[in-house]
């Protein structure tokens, strides 16, 4: 009498050997799938998280190179005192404008690129009495700490 298997059919090949069925792959496949649909819009908010970074850095760099300025020359915008604007971040994130005058500053860091879609905390602001402050619809002190 001859056994009937329902199913794989046995074959002399060795288990290490034998191939995955289509069901085994198509779960596969449709695991990383949702993954991937999962994990890709959490690493771009990292990623915009992580460039606010730039823009805190680089307002704050700018506003002590302009206090030098006006401690030495007594004056924010003065020919001996070197502040390069607009700039843009190492990242390309953010380009760094601002309004210098004599005796006051306006700094401005806005996102730039793929750091547009930063609707929480958009540009960042910075004057010469430290006074901090966004654009987007987080409060600054939140944006500011980096603790968005």
């Amino acid at each position: 009498m001859q056994r009937v298997r329902l199913g794989r059919t046995e074959t002399s090949r060795p288990a290490a050997l034998r191939g995955l069925t289509l069901l085994e792959v198509v779960v596969t496949v449709l695991g990383l799938g949702i993954v991937a649909a999962l994990a890709v819009p959490y690493w771009q908010e990292h990623r915009i998280r992580l460039h606010r970074v730039d823009a805190r850095t680089e307002l704050l760099s700018t506003a002590q190179r302009l206090a030098g300025c006006h401690e030495r020359l007594n004056a924010y915008q003065n020919r001996a005192c070197t502040v390069d604007l607009p700039v843009t971040t190492a990242a390309g994130t953010y380009r760094l404008t601002g309004e210098i005058l004599a005796d006051s500053y306006r700094l401005t860091a806005q996102p730039i690129g793929e750091q547009e879609a930063d609707q929480e905390c958009g540009s960042y602001f910075l004057d010469e009495s430290g006074h901090r402050g966004v654009s987007g619809k987080l409060a600054p002190t939140v944006c500011w700490r980096g603790q968005d």
